[in-house]
């Protein structure tokens, strides 16, 4: 992991004359405040879990990536989900759960894709799509924008099919010192836990460690932005350090595996999830 820079010392011919020091230094310090203010992002929100289910549709087939196409051509992505390798058995699932019926919508906006992620409910009914399939252990719970706010219930929703090792869950997690196996679900959403064995920090980027050689052991990216959010839920990403812990998301390359943490959501105590 590279190290950090030590910036070189001024020397002291460009040194500025002892009276002019303080006003300057004062006026350094000022100007370096409000460049940060500037660019500093605003800080978001808490995602609210979506609760208006006020679209209706009934869904005329499943699609190849498990979403539901409704009869009048709109296609619907179920947010927070992922099939994390059981694409066939969600497939079949949801032909039999809601091929022909109607459903009710809480949707976000048009992913790039035209889709509409949203949560989903059988017309009438209270439970969500979503927690059904998690519950059976065809999905895991996936972190996403606009749907943060949802993992709370989505968690409690995976964590009976998650203690049974039942469906997906018979091989989730892989064991972040398994690379090999890590490293074949490249480009695929996944669950890795492990003991973190050091916390790395560059200028752009922190990183949790689950191996003594970073650039081919398991590697989860933390940028800024979601170290800021960690330590807004109580979690100080330097003190992971020989924690087990486990992280969800997508397998990248980067030198060993790796896996982009943008949501706090994204890392859990393995502790608290039956993962020791």
């Amino acid at each position: 992991m590279p190290g950090r820079v030590r910036a070189p010392s001024s020397s002291p011919a460009s040194a500025p004359a002892p009276a002019a020091r303080r006003p300057l230094a004062a006026r350094f310090t000022l100007g370096c405040l409000l460049a940060a203010l500037a660019f500093a992002p605003a800080q978001a929100e808490p995602d609210a879990c979506p609760d208006r289910y006020a679209e209706k549709g009934r869904v005329s087939v499943i699609g190849p990536a498990g979403d539901l196409v409704l009869a009048d051509g709109a296609v619907l992505r179920l947010a927070g989900l992922s099939a994390a390798g059981a694409e066939t058995e969600l497939r079949t699932a949801l032909n039999d759960m809601v091929v022909s019926r109607d459903v009710a919508i809480a949707a976000g906006p048009k992913d790039r894709y035209g889709r509409l992620p949203g949560l989903v409910r059988l017309d009438g009914e209270t439970e969500s799509l979503q927690a059904a399939l998690l519950a059976r252990g065809l999905a895991v719970a996936r972190p996403e924008q606009g749907f943060l706010g949802c993992m709370t219930a989505l968690l409690a929703a995976e964590r009976p099919a998650r203690e049974a090792g039942r469906g997906v869950w018979a091989g989730l997690p892989l064991d972040a010192r398994n690379v090999s196996a890590i490293r074949a679900r490249q480009g695929r959403f996944t669950i890795v836990a492990g003991r973190v064995l050091s916390v790395g920090n560059t200028r752009t980027l922190g990183y949790l460690n689950f191996g003594p050689v970073w650039r081919q052991d398991m590697t989860g990216r933390l940028p800024p932005s979601t170290r800021v959010a960690l330590e807004a839920r109580g979690t100080d990403p330097a003190a992971l350090t020989g924690k087990r812990v486990a992280l969800r998301g997508t397998v990248t390359e980067s030198g060993g595996p790796a896996i982009e943490l943008r949501f706090a959501e994204q890392v859990e105590d393995a502790r608290r999830t039956g993962e020791e």
